[in-house]
């Protein structure tokens, strides 16, 4: 994959420029990064090291998605330039200026980590909704994250659940945490009644 200097030129003299979109469209298509786009590691690490406050958000949010589809191999040539990147993401969660700052950056930290489905799919939070796939009829059930009446049985279902439950009650986001107990919880079928947790059965979304 190649990106024209300019093009890089550009988007790191402005975190604001246009050409951060076209950076975006060359690396990723529906959902997923190209592999070869790993070379744009070392330039991400410089170029967000220089950024300040929110402006670097969307490009740390780039580079997670990067990393969390590079190869192996480039993961490990790159590691220091990702533990850069990664302790950039945690320190600015801190200051995330609203809840959908603080989950793209939580996003990204998880992509950092290697969490090839949370380091994607988290953002289901900022949609305030997640469709699931009933494991016992197979319907696909819309779950509301944001309902307080909600049908969800609020839980924390795994290490990373817990993980992001406690950075969001400690970043005062109570919203949020609350959305998180229901994306990790459990719901019923409205169909055939099988209960079953909504995390792990995102619909679309393989689990190797």
């Amino acid at each position: 994959m190649e990106i024209s200097p300019d093009i890089l030129q550009a988007a790191a003299a402005d975190p604001a420029s246009e050409a951060w979109s076209f950076i975006w469209a060359k690396s990723c298509h529906q959902g997923n990064c190209d592999p070869a786009s790993a070379v744009l590691v070392p330039w991400l690490s410089t170029t967000i090291a220089a950024f300040t406050g929110e402006a670097c958000v969307k490009a740390l949010a780039l580079a997670g998605y990067i990393v969390v589809d590079s190869l192996e191999a480039d993961r490990t040539s790159y590691r220091g330039e990702i533990a850069a990147l990664r302790g950039m993401a945690a320190q600015r969660l801190a200051n995330a200026s609203d809840d959908r700052e603080f989950v793209y950056l939580q996003q990204a930290i998880l992509g950092f980590d290697g969490d090839e489905l949370w380091g994607k799919e988290l953002d289901h939070l900022n949609d305030g909704e997640v469709d699931v796939e009933c494991p016992g009829c197979d319907a696909e059930v819309l779950v509301d994250l944001g309902d307080d009446e909600s049908s969800v049985i609020p839980g924390l279902s795994s290490e990373v659940a817990e993980r992001l439950h406690a950075e969001a009650v400690e970043g005062g986001r109570a919203v949020l945490a609350t959305a998180l107990t229901r994306l990790f919880g459990r719901i019923e079928c409205p169909e055939c009644g099988s209960l079953f947790n909504v995390a792990e059965h995102l619909a679309g979304v393989s689990r190797g």
